[in-house]
């Protein structure tokens, strides 16, 4: 059955919480008011206040630059000086930096990081290259000693008996795929599938489970290519592709036929026909992304979030934008309020809570991370999962730009007059 919700109201009283979070002011205040209890009890020597839960650790001013990266305990940012580009991680406790590894040409932002047992995979893209910007250096993550690296982006990482397959992309004219032993990088296979292509991950327990390469040759095929370097037999899709994109266990394609447009989905690995549904919105291309536990069709503000067993409309309606942020959760806007945004359950469409001017930092497994920019600081909140109507102040730090990352304990944020500062915070 399909559910059509009305998203674009962003008044929406009916479905506020009973007692709604604080808008940021009232939030302010209380914290404010806290901070002078805090002080007057510390002064009189009756009682003492906890601190909050976040804290600034360091601050690094330029070179290091963002954006970040994060992976465990590590945050990797980019050492731009005039003597040359290098990769800097950052972690602990106190937010120190631990090591420092020269990086060759112009990188200019750090791409992607991944661990494979005991060897960190670190991507970095230079967009002055003309040709081959993508290198992947494989360190020690407690050092940062040079394994080896190599002119190719890390798509994925999957077990094998002895150590870890690392699959790359090599190059993009033409573009060729290898699997590289983990830790030493010892080239296993290669291989260079003809014709024009695009590729999407396919992950199985957190892994990678291999690339569907979506190719052209006399029609539009789809075949999966294992970390192992086996090339599967290809599948025909539907002609009329608008977009392509692995969610879950499926291959889904959105496509135009006789000027009707429609969604499909092959089942992976072997990519079987799953179902194939008439998507009733006409207007832009369609988008599919993957939302876990259900396949999300965007068009333009519009959006479908569809079954994965049938591909029936579970819930729609005009959201001005949505993104996935957990599995369960998706950040949409509120159509007619600039900076408004709703966080969702994935499944129903229903508004967990409304954020205001609150941004999304990023989701640790147990609460969604926000941040707020006003008055010369940056507030920084949680929403805890098991009650998420509801959000609390966790701590207050310098102004940014808006732009910060969530890693294992940690929140890394620009600073507004350059550079990074560390957080820590345990919730």
């Amino acid at each position: 059955m399909t559910v059509l919700i009305d998203l674009g109201d962003p008044r929406g009283l009916d479905d506020e919480p009973a007692a709604p979070p604080l808008s940021p002011a009232r939030r302010r205040g209380v914290l404010l008011a806290a901070v002078a209890l805090a002080g007057l009890l510390g002064f009189g020597g009756s009682a003492t206040v906890p601190p909050l839960p976040l804290t600034q650790v360091a601050h690094f001013d330029p070179p290091l630059a963002a954006p970040v990266v994060t992976t465990g305990d590590l945050v990797l940012a980019l050492d731009r000086r005039e003597s040359g580009r290098a990769l800097a991680a950052i972690g602990g406790a106190d937010g120190a930096q631990r090591w420092r590894v020269p990086l060759t040409g112009a990188t200019t932002e750090v791409y992607e990081a991944v661990r494979a047992g005991g060897t960190l995979l670190v991507t970095v893209f230079d967009s002055a290259a003309q040709t081959d910007m993508w290198s992947t250096y494989a360190l020690d993550p407690d050092t940062g000693a040079l394994r080896w690296q190599a002119r190719a982006m890390v798509l994925g990482v999957a077990p094998r008996a002895a150590d870890w397959t690392v699959l790359l992309a090599v190059g993009t004219e033409p573009e060729r795929f290898s699997g590289r032993d983990a830790a030493t990088g010892r080239e296993l296979w290669h291989l260079s599938p003809p014709g024009p292509r695009s590729w999407s991950r396919y992950r199985v327990g957190g892994v990678l489970g291999g690339l569907v390469l979506f190719e052209v040759a006399e029609r539009m095929t789809a075949r999966l290519l294992s970390p192992d370097g086996t090339l599967g037999e290809p599948r025909p899709i539907p002609d009329g592709l608008e977009g392509v994109q692995v969610a879950g266990d499926l291959a889904v394609t959105a496509y135009v036929a006789d000027g009707a447009r429609r969604v499909a989905a092959l089942r992976l690995p072997g990519l079987a026909p799953a179902w194939d549904v008439a998507y009733p919105v006409g207007g832009n291309p369609l988008f599919v992304d993957a939302c876990a536990p259900m396949i999300c069709v965007n068009g333009s503000d519009w959006i479908s979030v569809l079954d994965p067993a049938d591909g029936g409309t579970r819930w729609e309606g005009q959201v001005g934008g949505a993104y996935p942020l957990a599995s369960g959760l998706l950040v949409s806007n509120v159509n007619e309020r600039p900076r408004h945004g709703v966080l969702r359950d994935t499944a129903t469409g229903g508004i967990l809570l409304r954020l205001a001017q609150w941004t999304v930092i990023g989701h640790d497994g147990r609460a969604v991370l926000l941040a707020y920019i006003g008055d010369d600081r940056t507030w920084f909140g949680a929403v805890d999962l098991d009650r998420p109507g509801r959000l609390r102040v966790i701590g207050v730090g310098g102004p940014t730009l808006d732009r910060c990352w969530l890693g294992d304990g940690t929140v890394v944020c620009e600073a507004m007059l350059g550079g990074l500062d560390v957080y820590r915070y345990r919730l």
